[in-house]
């Protein structure tokens, strides 16, 4: 009886199947394929490269890499396979940190999103589950800009501004109106609020909305500033109605 519970168990490994001890207790192989991504760098310093490893939970399909929205980036950087090893790649930082002409949802300004899948071995069909890393793109000196520079805005309308400050871990932005800081105070990194002025209101997002009153000279300057160096400013032109 013993030698023929050994003969089962034996038939139900070869037939992709296991049972657990032999004591009827069944389980099947996995029912997905995943990704695993090392090292996972906070960082990545311009110009510099970086080794990724991607490994496949089947120990058999190979890992295919790719950067997310780079289509939309001046530079996101590039990959580059290694000699010798199937399962990585060279990815290479771009010189400036990456700026993307149409910001995606979740993607930060000046990060790059590294991603890794894989394909179902031959006459398979199985789930496939990623595996994604993004880091920042640090620089020597940290980049603002904002756009547009100039624009009209009737009274208690609302204009949109977009402005980044790159190069830096910190990349939070502070909003300023004709040097009014949320009332001298920069906008908190935990609590975004909306500062009103006399000037109109501005809010950590960049939405700008007009006052319904005139100020002196008809033109606001909307200022921001990089937090994490407020050495490094840009500029627009609000023209009232």
């Amino acid at each position: 009886m013993r030698t023929r519970s050994k003969i089962l168990c034996s038939v139900a490994i070869a037939s992709g199947f296991a049972i657990n001890g032999c004591n009827n207790t069944v389980f099947s192989p996995p029912v997905y394929l995943g990704v695993t991504v090392s090292p996972r760098p906070a960082t990545v310093p311009v110009g510099t490269t970086v080794v990724f490893t991607g490994t496949v939970s089947n120990n058999l399909s190979l890992p295919l890499w790719s950067i997310l929205d780079a289509a939309d980036a001046n530079n996101a950087g590039t990959l580059t396979p290694v000699t010798g090893s199937i399962d990585s790649i060279v990815y290479t930082a771009p010189v400036t940190p990456p700026i993307y002409s149409v910001t995606p949802t979740g993607v930060t300004q000046g990060t790059v999103t590294l991603n890794a899948t894989t394909t179902d071995p031959a006459g398979t069909s199985i789930p496939i589950t990623g595996d994604a890393v993004t880091f920042v793109i640090t620089a020597p000196s940290v980049t603002v800009n904002l756009s547009p520079t100039t624009a009209t805005v009737a009274r208690t309308a609302s204009q949109q501004f977009i402005g980044y400050a790159v190069g830096n871990v910190n990349n939070t932005l502070i909003w300023s109106l004709d040097g009014f800081v949320g009332g001298a105070v920069p906008v908190p990194l935990s609590n975004p609020v909306t500062y009103t002025y006399p000037y109109g209101t501005i809010n950590a997002a960049g939405t700008y909305v007009a006052p319904a009153s005139l100020p002196s000279g008809n033109a606001v300057t909307l200022t921001i500033f990089s937090q994490a160096d407020p050495t490094k400013t840009a500029f627009a032109t609000v023209n009232l109605l």
